[in-house]
């Protein structure tokens, strides 16, 4: 093990990105439940300011209600290397109704402290199992459970990513991978815990962080 000193230069958030059609689908209909509009075209990106990627286990919220995580898979770009990441975008659904730019900067991207080099998972990589959990009702529940196979691979969103950007490199790019369907509908939870297992290798990514809204302390109406 060593330790990766990683200056982030420009982050991207890609969502949309299952390569199963109907699963891609699927997920807009989630959203659109929550009134967020449906893209245009997919896969869709946004720029999301460097600042707002953090590995912070505990993260003021404003409300207990509206804003949720996603469990994706981020790549991060080293010089000649890039690794992975597990990885939470958690964003303002209320404000994403209305500006979906706007709501990627409001709260932070979350991603784990440890990473792998992608060259040692390529290989099995649709093999990677993506999960998270909320807690509901003081249970820890099963929020999202997938396989990395449901998403764009990660070849083909660097390719892609190449293209919508003008830098002289990808040294210092973080990109978010977008996410898979949830389970279930929630529109908070205290806690968000993500992880990407390795069933070949038999090791994790995980994340976990802790969400205190700001009405604990702050007793004015928001």
């Amino acid at each position: 093990d060593r330790i990766l000193e990683f200056g982030i230069r420009k982050v991207i958030n890609a969502g949309y990105t299952g390569r199963d059609q109907a699963s891609v689908q699927a997920h807009i209909d989630e959203l659109k439940g929550k009134g967020i509009p449906a893209p245009e075209e997919t896969p869709v990106y946004f720029p999301v300011f460097p600042q707002c990627v953090t590995q912070k286990e505990v993260h003021d919220v404003l409300h207990e209600n509206d804003n949720t995580g996603e469990a994706e898979y981020v790549l991060l770009f080293h010089g000649k290397d890039v690794f992975v990441a597990a990885g939470n975008d958690h964003t303002d659904r209320k404000l994403e109704e209305v500006d979906i730019p706007k709501a990627k900067q409001l709260y932070p991207n979350f991603i784990s402290r440890d990473v792998w080099r992608l060259e040692d998972v390529l290989d099995h990589w649709d093999s990677l199992e993506l999960q998270s959990w909320i807690e509901k009702d003081g249970e820890k529940v099963l929020f999202q459970n997938g396989k990395l196979g449901a998403l764009m691979g990660p070849q083909e969103l660097i390719e892609r990513i190449g293209k919508i950007v003008d830098l002289p490199d990808l040294d210092g790019l973080v990109v978010f991978s977008g996410t898979i369907a949830s389970l279930f509908n929630i529109d908070y939870s205290p806690c968000f815990e993500v992880s990407i297992n390795d069933p070949i290798k038999n090791r994790s990514l995980k994340l976990s962080t802790v969400f205190t809204p700001v009405s604990g302390w702050f007793l004015k109406k928001i």
